[in-house]
């Protein structure tokens, strides 16, 4: 381990001097812990060459350092505090299944398929088997990096590792910072040792970026990855689902997240896209102040990470009945349905769609731009379980709206199918057809729509 960390520790220390905690938080730097094993071989380090004209500090630091925050239980964090995040990470981890879609964690049995004999598929299905899914034990580690770049592959580094976790007294960051190359090994090693604490992984888009990004590095030491085995939870996926029909052009980013459904608007907060450039003007002048912005970016991605995860978690076990608003409804119901789980599904496209809901209840229902959508979804799923009575129910609830949604022909069809086929109505028949057919602009449909109406004319005789 180089000397040049207790160096860096302490211009931290006097940075965070500079920049105190907010209330409730508490700070602590101290150089990066012994490693279980040692780098083979001489430690390279690896700096940039400084540019002309530009003032590099007598004495650059390498080395790399931990950099540690703790969150009291009572400390605010938008809406709520740390303590009910805490209780709600703790209480209804198995709802991490729903947000996942993971029907394997939920403990949902696979419906039943026939038996397909290809020599290919069946290492394809072993290795699905076996790979980790959702986290169903704890506790849990909330996981960011900050890198050198987005584009990945073996140029792209990790200069600081932000880890998070609740315990008993509040919520800690734990952040590496790599001040030169040369250290990465222990830093790595440090990461295996802390990682096997925990039971699984919750990330922010980490499944396609921080998890593959930080395995390459692991690969590059020719160290096994702790993250391989451990059971990982992606938030940006179920976060998309419930939350990017909001409002028009909503962003599933998780700054713009923490401030729609935390409450949390944060002040003088560093651009993402220039993250990269601060460093690399540090590894060339050796000036941190620069660097504060990007710890405290990082620290606020992993305590809202955090709550979010805790948000959803508490949406789901509170049940379909509390689902404040109809889009987040219907994200749940897409969640619902791709698991199995039918009457879960059920029961939220039914209050996205407004149905159970007192008269001003539905009159704002009815103008939501979801209600047309979760009534199809609603109507699909009725007439996969022959319930075709119903599913014409809600199929008629979206053409009865009157609107001019794409999914009013989609449903027309539908009914002059059902109508035909299993209420046997032959005059609704084709009134639902004639409708559709002089709205209809697709030439396919429109063929289609003719052959119905010649064929119900051959019924209904001269």
């Amino acid at each position: 381990m180089p000397l040049d960390s207790e160096k860096l520790r302490a211009r931290l220390r006097a940075l965070q001097r500079q920049h105190p905690a907010p209330a409730a938080a508490s700070d602590d730097v101290r150089p990066l812990e012994p490693a279980a094993e040692t780098a083979s071989g001489a430690a390279r380090e690896l700096r940039y060459v400084p540019e002309e004209g530009v003032s590099v500090a007598p004495e650059a630091v390498t080395g790399c350092v931990i950099l540690e925050r703790h969150y009291a239980l009572d400390l605010q964090h938008g809406a709520r505090r740390v303590s009910q995040y805490a209780e709600v990470i703790h209480r209804c981890l198995p709802a991490l299944a729903v947000l996942g879609a993971d029907a394997r964690a939920a403990g949902v049995p696979a419906p039943a398929k026939p038996a397909r004999l290809e020599f290919e598929s069946a290492g394809r299905w072993r290795d699905d088997r076996v790979r980790p899914g959702v986290p169903t034990r704890g506790p849990l580690l909330f996981f960011d990096l900050e890198t050198t770049g987005l584009s990945g592959g073996a140029g792209t580094l990790a200069f600081l590792v932000g880890c998070g976790y609740f315990d008993d007294s509040g919520f800690h960051t734990r952040q590496y910072f790599l001040a030169g190359y040369e250290a990465e090994h222990e830093l790595l090693l440090n990461l295996t040792e802390l990682a096997s604490r925990f039971g699984g992984l919750v990330t922010f888009n980490g499944r396609t970026f921080d998890v593959p990004l930080i395995d390459t590095r692991y690969l590059f030491h020719r160290l096994p990855s702790p993250f391989g085995e451990l059971p990982h939870f992606d938030m940006l996926h179920p976060a998309r689902r419930l939350w990017r029909r909001r409002h028009d052009e909503a962003s599933c980013a998780l700054g713009s997240l923490e401030e729609a459904i935390l409450g949390v608007h944060r002040v003088g907060d560093v651009p993402g896209m220039e993250i990269p450039a601060r460093y690399f003007h540090y590894l060339r002048t050796g000036d941190l102040e620069p660097l504060q912005p990007v710890f405290e970016h990082n620290r606020l991605d992993l305590i809202s990470l955090a709550a979010l995860t805790a948000v959803g978690m508490g949406m789901v076990d509170a049940g379909p009945a509390a689902i404040p608003s109809s889009h987040e409804a219907l994200g749940f119901g897409h969640l619902y349905a791709a698991m199995g789980l039918m009457e879960p599904a059920e029961a939220c496209y039914a209050r996205a769609a407004g149905l159970h809901a007192t008269t001003a209840a539905r009159t704002r229902a009815e103008a939501n731009p979801w209600r047309a959508e979760a009534l199809r979804r609603l109507a699909i799923q009725r007439r996969r379980q022959r319930r075709f009575d119903e599913a014409a129910d809600a199929w008629r609830g979206i053409v009865d709206d009157g609107s001019d949604d794409p999914l009013v022909q989609e449903a027309r069809r539908a009914l002059a199918i059902h109508h035909e086929h299993r209420n046997v109505d032959l005059v609704k028949a084709r009134a639902f057809a004639e409708r559709a057919l002089a709205d209809e602009r697709d030439p396919r449909e429109i063929e289609a729509l003719q052959h119905r109406l010649a064929r119900i004319a051959r019924k209904l005789g001269p």
